[in-house]
């Protein structure tokens, strides 16, 4: 039954339960009207009784001689009874009926020839004819004189309270069913009008491949569940879709990188094969193969470590820093490089502390010193500075370098861009050294910028929050 049930579609199992749930409150609504009605219409004919009997102990009596006498005066079956006065019966202990007081004929009152049950109080409804009944009141009847055992039954008609309820049953009887069918078909009306914006995504989402990431669920109603749920659908495609971009932006940077060293080392090998060479020729192509092949695994590992911070949203291993000490570190690696070319590496740090990475801000840093290194001449100097600015820090990297011209300075982050460099071998490189710097410090929570150096070089600068947080914003911003 769970199986089935299950497998019923979402606006089938929500018209049924509304269905049902409507049904049953509409049997409970009608029975309890119905009981209340009948209550209600039964109780002053209860009091009337309960008057009448009133009324009956006061002016009945019984003779010694055993007569029933009625206000002192006796009554006999040819005693006139108007309508006015109580309704009653005596019936004596042998279960025979002593006298009745009504205006009743004998053939009206025949079905009243049944004696109540002794001994006890009860309330009942006679029918006297198909058309007629009346209500009773029985109770046992003590007067001085008399044996135990008589019984006082007193009655009152009771037509119109049944003719009332049986109309309104009639009505109950007639009207449930055509409320409950309104009932079904409004519940599934309604679920169908409800449901059908999820219809609508259901169709729009099918449609949906990897190769057309760029269709939407449409959001009828932004401020219910189903609106929400295709905001955020849409959302996550959103998401998805720069997912796919990036790694299409990924697969086609490394190709058109990768293209030309792999075609020089075909080209060389294929040089090579054309005639016979002696040793140290073919020691020459060898070692020139494998130079292609050191700066493509180079430029395959800085490719994967730019994708590796894309994809990456948090910042798994922040810790204090102390970020003079680690400035002082990068400048000592690196000063090895700038001695072999002439040239000279200058830091300035005061003691500062910050909650970050310190592997990805290292990167970075070592990244822009590189630059720094690489775009300055022989014996040129490159200066580094720590400042506290207040709510964040400062890395400054200032080289003496051509600089970068006003109509490249937009594309600096930009993957495998190197403005005026495209085709230098002496200044070896991919134009990727800027766009991984910026992916560090946007995952820091930080900022990459740059400035003309007054000396007309560059000044690039590293800006991280205090204490780790952030994001910092600068109109500045690479």
């Amino acid at each position: 039954m769970i199986g089935w049930w299950q497998r019923r579609s979402l606006r089938f199992r929500l018209a049924a339960w509304y269905a049902s749930g409507g049904t049953l409150l509409l049997v409970a609504f009608s029975a309890t009207i119905y009981l209340y009605v009948a209550s209600s219409l039964a109780l002053p004919i209860d009091h009337q009784l309960r008057r009448d009997l009133a009324v009956i102990r006061d002016r009945l009596t019984i003779s010694s001689a055993g007569a029933v006498l009625w206000e002192g005066r006796p009554l006999t079956p040819a005693t006139p009874w108007s309508h006015p006065l109580p309704w009653f019966e005596l019936w004596n202990e042998e279960g025979r009926l002593a006298h009745r007081a009504s205006s009743l004929g004998d053939e009206t009152a025949a079905s009243l020839r049944t004696p109540p049950l002794p001994g006890r109080e009860s309330v009942g409804i006679l029918p006297l004819n198909p058309a007629i009944s009346v209500r009773t009141l029985s109770l046992p009847y003590a007067y001085p004189g008399l044996p135990e055992g008589w019984m006082l039954r007193v009655f009152h008609i009771h037509t119109p309270v049944q003719d009332t309820l049986s109309a309104l049953l009639g009505i109950i009887v007639i009207a449930l069913p055509a409320v409950v069918s309104a009932l079904v078909i409004g519940g599934y009306a309604l679920t169908r009008r409800w449901l059908k914006p999820l219809d609508v995504m259901v169709s729009e989402a099918a449609q949906i491949s990897a190769s057309d990431l760029g269709r939407r669920l449409p959001v009828a109603n932004p401020h219910d569940e189903l609106g929400r749920l295709a905001t955020v659908f849409n959302l996550t495609l959103d998401r998805l879709e720069s997912a796919f971009r990036d790694l299409d932006r990924f697969v086609g940077d490394a190709a058109h990188e990768l293209r030309r060293p792999l075609t020089s080392l075909r080209t060389v090998g294929e040089v090579g094969l054309l005639r016979e060479r002696t040793a140290p020729e073919y020691r020459d192509l060898i070692g020139s193969m494998l130079e292609e092949e050191h700066r493509i695994q180079a430029l395959v590992h800085r490719l994967l470590e730019l994708a590796g911070a894309e994809s990456s949203g948090r910042i798994d291993h922040r810790q204090p820093v102390r970020l003079d000490e680690l400035v002082g570190n990068c400048a000592a690696e690196l000063a090895i490089l700038a001695e072999a070319r002439g040239q000279r590496l200058e830091w300035v740090a005061a003691p500062a502390t910050t909650v970050t990475d310190p592997v990805l801000l290292q990167q970075a840093l070592r990244n822009l010193i590189d630059n720094a290194l690489k775009y300055s001449p022989d014996g040129a100097t490159v200066r580094i500075t720590l400042r506290d600015e207040g709510a964040q820090h400062r890395i400054e990297v200032v080289d003496q370098g051509p600089g970068i011209p006003s109509e490249h300075r937009a594309r600096l982050a930009e993957r495998f861009f190197r403005a005026g460099h495209g085709g230098d071998k002496a200044r070896p490189g991919f134009g990727l050294g800027l766009s991984i710097t910026k992916v560090y410090m946007r995952v820091l929570g930080g900022a990459l910028l740059y400035e003309r150096a007054d000396e007309g070089g560059s000044r690039f600068s590293l800006i991280l929050p205090k204490g780790g947080a952030g994001p910092v914003a600068t109109a500045a911003a690479v």
